[in-house]
């Protein structure tokens, strides 16, 4: 093991890749600080994609959240725990299996490319919102709004519904995101899920009325097999497509662009060679991941990297390590948007693999290249993106760029 037992020093959230790199180096399993309580930790791309397939490891570790609080104050959150334990990305077989080979039909990528005009439209509608600005705010202005339309529309919330929508998937995100949550985050992302519980139990009711062929036609098909989803399952999923689409993308956006940025001659090829997009987002996506890591529970005791573990026991699986580990990558520091044979991990693997990748690659494809094709002398300004305070979702507050129209 490495000499720290702890991740999380001074300067982490500007560049953790340093610190992952250390215990790659260390390799096997570590033992670390996240918090109030330690979690064995994994770094390495193969150890992280057998993990990741592991079903000796329980994706129902959510309820370690709460393991920061003491055991009297985690009573009060058992509608957050209840809600969150009807997601899909919280159920291990048979469950998952059941419902996400249902769920797989709205999201499969013959089903996404079905959506590329909407979604395109939605992007330069967005995007068109800057009008003739010398400079904006990329995260405040375009990535944090568009997956929310996206994903609200496809759901059938109204558009004047965008910004509260945004708000509660930002307080799920806080409490999802920071290992020494407080009360009041835990408490502000119980709340969001009560609203959004009932925000979405009012779209279906109307929707029960008027039945479409579309998402929200499918889950209610879906919904129709009390055997398979119920109607609280139904709200549960919305949540979660939700919360999950709106922080992956607009983290795939704006960590994408920053790179493109800081990378000019990268930005130039793609100008260039507007066919390279789709290789491009791969490369976002492997280069500065969205999602840092992902917990897992173990079921039963296990044997991980020489290390036996009892069960109970939190594994941290950390997606953005084995992005840049060397021994997968050639050169995984170095950003390259014609890389070939790019496997990574950034949408997870396994049972668990991320059902909404593609709808995620569709936006970032579609803002991307309509970013960079419309503003061609965009640049970063002198002022300092800043970062948002998660350490499991990897993205920017705010984000000043330079239009240069």
């Amino acid at each position: 093991m490495a000499a720290t037992q702890t991740l999380f020093h001074p300067g982490f959230l500007d560049n953790p890749y340093p610190a992952y790199r250390e215990f790659q180096k260390a390799g096997g399993i570590h033992e670390l600080d996240w918090g109030s309580r330690k979690l064995w930790t994994i770094f390495s791309y193969e150890d992280c994609l057998v993990a990741l397939k592991d079903q000796r490891l329980s994706s129902k570790g959510f309820a370690h959240l709460l393991a920061v609080f003491p055991e009297e104050e985690r009573a009060q959150f058992s509608e957050l725990m209840r809600v969150m334990s009807l997601w899909l990305l919280f159920m291990d077989a048979p469950e998952h299996s059941r419902l996400r080979k249902l769920m797989n039909k709205g999201f499969s990528p013959a089903a996404i490319d079905l959506l590329r005009p909407q979604v395109e439209a939605i992007v330069n509608r967005v995007i068109d919102s800057i009008g003739n600005s010398s400079e904006a705010d990329l995260m405040q202005e375009i990535a944090h709004p568009l997956p929310v339309i996206v994903i609200g529309e496809l759901l059938g919330s109204s558009r004047t519904m965008q910004s509260q929508l945004c708000e509660w998937s930002d307080a799920i995100a806080r409490f999802f995101g920071n290992p020494n949550r407080t009360i009041e985050q835990t408490a502000a992302a119980q709340d969001a899920v009560v609203h959004l519980t009932e925000h979405f139990r009012q779209i279906v009711a109307e929707r029960r009325r008027q039945k479409g062929n579309d998402l929200i036609g499918l889950l209610l098909d879906i919904e129709a097999d009390g055997e398979t989803l119920t109607e609280e399952e139904l709200y549960a999923q919305r949540i979660m497509l939700l919360f999950a689409g709106h922080e992956t993308t607009r983290n795939l956006i704006g960590n994408g662009m920053y790179s493109l940025l800081c990378h000019p001659q990268e930005f130039t090829k793609l100008q260039d060679n507007p066919d390279l997009i789709r290789s491009s987002v791969e490369e976002m996506l492997r280069y500065e991941s969205p999602v840092q890591y992902v917990l897992r529970a173990v079921k039963e005791e296990v044997e991980i990297c020489g290390a036996q573990i009892d069960p109970g026991k939190g594994v941290i699986i950390v997606l953005a390590a084995a992005n840049r580990d060397p021994n997968r990558f050639r050169d995984p520091d170095f950003f390259d948007l014609g890389r070939v044979n790019n496997p990574h991990l950034a949408f997870g693997g396994g049972p668990h693999f991320c059902i909404g990748n593609q709808l995620a690659r569709l936006e970032g494809q579609a803002c991307i290249l309509r970013m960079v094709q419309r503003f061609p002398k965009m640049r970063l300004t002198d002022r300092l993106p800043s970062r948002v305070e998660n350490f499991a979702f990897r993205g920017f507050k705010s984000f000043p760029i330079s239009l240069q129209l």
